[in-house]
Formats: C-alpha cells, structure tokens, sequence
C-alpha cells in the first residue's frame, strides 16, 4: 500500500511546541496529511544565547518565516551542536522547507540532522517521528518501519516506540498489529495517555465503539484537560443517543506522521 501525503489547508498552524522544561501536556489537533514537526526549546545544556535563538526561531517558525527560523536554529546549533534538539530544529525546518518547495537537497539535510538527534538521544520521540515520516515522504516506508522496530528494540520498557510504530501499522491498515502494539505499550505504562487515546481511536476504526469510549473515558480520568478526547467522548455518546448503538466514525481518520489526536507531549 502506497502513501503519498498531502499538505494541509492551513500549513504549520498544527506546530506542536516543547517549551523549555515543559513538562504539562498539549492538546494537539486533528491529523493532517503532512508530518507535524514539533519544534523543542531545551534549556539543558544550553547556553543564554543558545536559548534565545531557540525562542526566536520557535516564534518565526510559528509566523511562517522559515528562513528566519533557519538561521536562528542554526546559530542555536553553532552555540550548542551536541544538543539532541538543537539538531531536532534544525531538521524540522528543513523538513518543512523540503517539503513545501520540493527541494531534495533540503530533505537530505533534514535526514542527516534527525539521525543526528537521535545518535544524540536514543529516546527522542520527535527525531524518530520526524525521521519515519520522511523516510515515507522519499519513497522508504520499509525503512521507516525498520527505524521504529529498531527503536523498540534497543529500549524494551519505554512505551513510545510501540505507541508510534503502532501508529505506523494503522496508518498502513494493519489495526490488528497496531492493537498489539498499544496492548503491549499498555502493559509498560498502564496511564500513558497518547496509548490509550491510541487504542481508542483503533478500537473506533475497528467498530469496537463502546471499548473506544472506555479508553476515552480512561483518559478524562487521568487528565481532563484532554479537550479532543472530550470532543471524541460527546460524538460516540450522541451517536449512542441518535442510534441506540455506538456506531463507528469512518470520517475521523488520522495519518502517520501529522497532528496526533493522542499526542501529550
């Protein structure tokens, strides 16, 4: 099965940000088709200097002013080149520029820097995000899936490879796998939340509603900020109420690589 992303209505306005320390977690939007880059300001190890060009560089990437936001992570990086997201930045920015303008030689760049932040940070979620969804972007996806296994392979007891190569699996049809997987990630963290929102959203896929709601409602228990969660919770409850059954959402379909409805972070 082939998969050839699509940029979205509004672009990069689904920018998922870590702030410097952030510890609290976001309420991302719907997917779209393209992948969403979160752009990380880290306050370890880095610099006064370094950090302000991260800050500014976040701002302008946000305002859509990519070469700004170029220099700015480039000169974070200078400051900083052992940082895991300096580097992330960078291939973010690149990626997108990559992206939108068709420029190989940008995506190649993105690649050497997101393989980067991972020799750097074996664990760092966005790098391996980021990497797979341009892996498939270029025509790689078994590589992509190489990448996530490997990933899950090398930290056993960390729940975010399985989160995100179950991810990958759905996107590909195989919700079968993914279900695993998100039982698997589970069984390592029973109150992950991007996990459970996950197997909601297979178990809705799957016409499984009323287990989907119990994962929802699972996730309402552990935080209810969780606004998209409630928005997914009110649609099952209404269609229970118009149908007399929980009925599955074909039109809510999300893509690997973009806005994660279960993203946390």
């Amino acid at each position: 099965m082939s998969i050839r992303y699509r940029p979205p209505k509004a672009q990069f306005q689904n920018v998922v940000i870590l702030a410097m320390s952030a510890t609290k977690p976001n309420t991302s939007m719907p997917w779209q088709a393209l992948a969403i880059l979160a752009l990380c300001v880290s306050a370890v190890g880095c610099n006064l200097g370094a950090q302000q060009s991260n800050i500014v560089g976040q701002q302008a990437y946000q305002n859509g002013n990519y070469m700004q936001a170029l220099g700015r992570f480039q000169q974070a990086l200078s400051q900083n080149p052992n940082n895991p997201d300096a580097n992330y930045n960078l291939a973010a920015t690149f990626y997108s520029m990559g992206k939108n303008q068709g420029n190989a030689q940008y995506l190649s760049q993105a690649e050497q820097l997101y393989r980067k932040a991972i020799s750097l940070n074996g664990q760092h979620s966005e790098a391996h995000r980021g990497l797979a969804a341009l892996l498939i972007e270029t025509g790689r996806e078994q590589y992509a899936f190489d990448l996530l296994d490997g990933w899950k392979q090398r930290v056993p007891n960390s729940a975010e490879p399985l989160i995100e190569l179950a991810r990958l699996y759905q996107e590909y049809g195989d919700n079968q796998h993914a279900t695993d997987l998100l039982a698997d990630a589970l069984k390592v963290d029973g109150n992950n939340l991007r996990a459970l929102k996950a197997m909601g959203r297979v178990r809705e896929t799957q016409g499984q509603s009323l287990l989907a709601l119990d994962n929802y409602m699972r996730v309402l228990q552990l935080d209810g900020s969780q606004t998209d969660v409630a928005q997914r919770v009110a649609s099952l409850q209404q269609q229970f109420s118009q149908s007399g059954g929980l009925q599955q959402n074909q039109n809510y379909s999300p893509r690997y690589g973009s806005t994660n409805p279960w993203q946390t972070r």
